[in-house]
């Protein structure tokens, strides 16, 4: 039997993992899943302004690449301050651009509201900065767990907003959806100081958390490592695929004959496959290789994407539509797992914002040339086929990672990748450089 001490041990472990948990989804459900809920919004901002499709696509293919770019930014930053500086100032620069929006009646004035400074302050919530706060206090097994619920925050935010975004701004117009959208950006701030509170404890605690590495070593290091890179190509297509789904699936229903209404059910359906398969995800990594769960869910979303081209009943569609949800964001728990294991916790918003500039990248070719596709050929069957060939790639790249760090990897990294909760031997020139000051 357990003793007392090791019951209250493990009751105090499981509450911190609800704890931190809840809040780590709540961030990523409100700045990563608003992303996906822009397709709804879409025909009403082209009605509203008067900016064509096309530009509007561009625009929205300018806020995936701005959203990617400023990630790793914000990585560095959270390295060089805090993550509560970096999670309260982009709280302020959503809420900013957000109400920015309706009030743009030229291209330049909504490229900067929605496609620079709203996808800037959603940056700063990346998961990589999200789990990095996280992580530290949680075990392993715990750290993929909670990964995967937080993951799930977009499945959450879309399962949710989908619909009451559509009859919101069916019945309110663009500016009660805006304003309903802000409600929960208000919340970010109280919640990002709570999450982030160990690390701006005591003085000294916050140097350990600083790299004494020059950046460019960080990145340097990151680049030379082949499993590192193979991740990266995989999550640009990963990019690719997502940005087709958040920026143009909505209107690809539409074309289909499905009513606004319905398509926006459909979304939700779609948030609930992304829970579903997230969560499952997460847990899957406990259990089987991380590159396996990778290459399994990159190669299953081919035949998904070919289904949704065929004719299908409506039951169908909806039922393909849930199975896209499950590879959704299933791919973002073992990624940043991956670059966890060959990096450590310390560099994982770093890293993983590096990464994710990839998967933006793709993004941008996928969201913009959706809407080309459309102008010129009345469709995006040719982007979709494009994406089935990428997916395939993925699959193929990921079984070519190695889940552990190379053996010529410098003893600070190997250390972190095995302790990335073990932070004092990894910093300890910044904490001696402290103390001497002192």
């Amino acid at each position: 039997m357990m003793g007392t001490d090791a019951l209250e041990r493990q009751a105090a472990s499981t509450r911190a993992l609800i704890a931190y948990t809840a809040c780590g989804t709540f961030l990523y459900a409100v700045c990563a899943g608003f992303r996906d809920s822009y397709g709804v919004l879409l025909p009403y901002i082209v009605a509203h302004t008067g900016i064509p499709y096309a530009i509007i696509s561009f625009i929205l293919a300018l806020e995936q690449l701005c959203f990617g770019l400023m990630q790793p930014v914000f990585g560095l930053l959270a390295l060089r301050t805090s993550n509560r500086f970096v999670l309260c100032t982009g709280a302020v620069m959503m809420f900013t651009g957000l109400l920015t929006i309706p009030f743009c009646t030229s291209a330049p004035a909504l490229a900067f509201a929605l496609g620079i400074l709203l996808p800037s302050g959603t940056a700063a919530a990346s998961f990589g900065i999200i789990m990095s706060c996280i992580s530290p206090r949680l075990s392993e097994c715990q750290g993929h767990t909670a990964g995967g619920f937080v993951a799930a925050g977009i499945g959450i935010s879309i399962c949710v907003l989908a619909p009451m975004l559509q009859s919101m701004v069916a019945g309110s117009g663009l500016f009660g959806a805006i304003a309903f959208l802000g409600c929960p950006i208000l919340l970010l701030v109280p919640v990002s100081v709570w999450v982030s509170r160990g690390a701006q404890g005591k003085a000294g605690e916050r140097d350990i958390c600083q790299p004494c590495e020059h950046v460019a070593d960080i990145f340097r290091e990151a680049l030379a490592n082949p499993s590192y890179l193979c991740v990266g190509l995989a999550f640009f297509t990963c990019g690719f695929h997502m940005a087709m789904i958040q920026t143009h699936l909505f209107s690809q229903l539409t074309t289909f004959g499905v009513t606004e209404q319905a398509a926006s059910y459909a979304l939700s359906v779609y948030g609930l496959g992304v829970i579903a398969g997230a969560v499952g995800s997460g847990m899957a990594c406990n259990k089987l290789s991380m590159s396996v769960v990778l290459a399994g869910l990159y190669g299953s979303r081919c035949l998904w994407v070919a289904l949704l081209l065929l004719p299908l009943p409506m039951p169908g569609l909806f039922g393909v539509v849930f199975l896209l949800g499950l590879t959704g964001v299933a791919t973002v728990p073992p990624t940043s797992g991956l670059i966890k294991n060959f990096f450590g916790s310390a560099r994982l918003g770093t890293l993983f914002g590096l990464v994710y500039f990839a998967h933006q990248i793709g993004a941008f070719v996928s969201a913009w040339a959706g809407g080309l596709c459309l102008k010129f050929t009345g469709g995006y069957s040719g982007v979709w086929l494009a994406d089935i060939l990428l997916c395939m790639l993925a699959a193929i790249v990921c079984r070519c990672v190695r889940e552990k760090p190379p053996s010529g990897a410098p003893p600070k990294a190997a250390e972190a990748s095995r302790n990335g909760t073990n932070m004092h031997a990894l910093h300890s020139c910044r904490v001696d450089k402290r103390i001497k000051h002192k």
